[in-house]
């Protein structure tokens, strides 16, 4: 695998991309962020040039320090050759198998080729599949010729005041790391150190929202991750069934159009009451999915772990 660096490959490679959304929705989030300054400390990798077939992204190692961390331990995958799968995951160089970590991908007919590898690996695999959504101005992507966006976080910070007389009593803004903590124990798939460790990196980088109570206080949220993945969204149970998700996400979804910032999420199969309310607010499901795989190498199958 060849590490792309040069800004100028990196957004032919992004616009590449877009040619291939929804399934290169992880890749092309991931890179769309790289661009725009790498606030998360991500390369890339691809198995040829021009003409790729695979692309890896992942954070670079001096980000990948702690073997327990599968959060910030990520890989994101897409590939037009399934088939040669499973001889390039197999490198060490390319992937940690010494670690715990999560790979994510947006394509169908994955799942037997890294478990293949994870066989001949020793290692334990949790796969979860998800239902993905995209809205009509990502899909519209792929035949688009946009300038790609590459001013940094702080620089597409806007004055919110347009967004404030929509909801009564309630200010919609953008997540401070102060709020880390309500977010992590209010996220199922977090609750302990190194989720809140990886939450705090989310909000500090880049533009997460909520909507804050009279008394300044977040009920209802949705954090960015690395790949422009909308994820963690909640509302305080005392204010369930009112509408004030869909309320902050109408506002939140308004703010990264005006900037140009793309943006999707999953929901999971059984979860109706979501299915429904991501579809109130334009979104539609994808026939690829969403796919995770987390590995756990053996010599750490028997700690405790998240």
């Amino acid at each position: 695998m060849l590490l792309l660096r040069e800004a100028q490959m990196l957004q032919t490679l992004h616009r590449s991309l877009a040619k291939s959304i929804p399934e290169s929705l992880k890749v092309y989030g991931s890179i769309f962020h790289i661009n725009r300054g790498n606030p998360f400390n991500l390369e890339v990798l691809v198995d040829s040039w021009p003409d790729y077939q695979t692309v890896i992204t992942r954070p670079q190692r001096e980000e990948m320090t702690d073997d327990m961390d599968h959060y910030t331990n990520t890989y994101h995958i897409f590939t037009k050759t399934p088939e040669r799968l499973p001889e390039i995951l197999e490198s060490n160089k390319v992937i940690n198998w010494d670690q715990m970590f999560n790979i994510q991908g947006c394509q169908q007919g994955l799942n037997e080729k890294i478990q293949s590898v994870a066989v001949s690996k020793a290692v334990q695999i949790d796969y979860s599949k998800r239902v993905l959504y995209t809205t009509e101005d990502i899909l519209q992507l792929k035949s688009s010729n946009k300038r790609i966006f590459r001013r940094s976080h702080e620089a597409t910070i806007q004055n919110t005041e347009e967004f404030r007389s929509e909801v009564a009593n309630l200010k919609p803004t953008f997540l401070d790391v102060s709020h880390s903590e309500l977010v992590n124990n209010n996220w199922k798939f977090g609750k302990n150190e190194k989720s809140l460790s990886y939450i705090k990196n989310c909000i500090q980088k880049l533009p997460g929202y909520c909507l804050l109570s009279p008394e300044g206080n977040p009920i209802s949220w949705s954090v960015m991750e690395v790949s422009c993945e909308l994820r963690m969204a909640c509302t305080l149970p005392e204010h369930q069934g009112r509408g004030k998700l869909g309320q902050m996400m109408n506002a939140y979804m308004k703010y990264l159009q005006q900037n140009k910032i793309p943006f999707y999420l999953h929901v999971e199969d059984m979860n109706e009451n979501s299915h429904k309310a991501v579809r109130r607010l334009g979104f539609n499901a994808m026939p690829c999915d969403w796919h995770q795989w987390k590995s756990i190498p053996p010599r750490l199958q028997q700690l405790p772990h998240f």
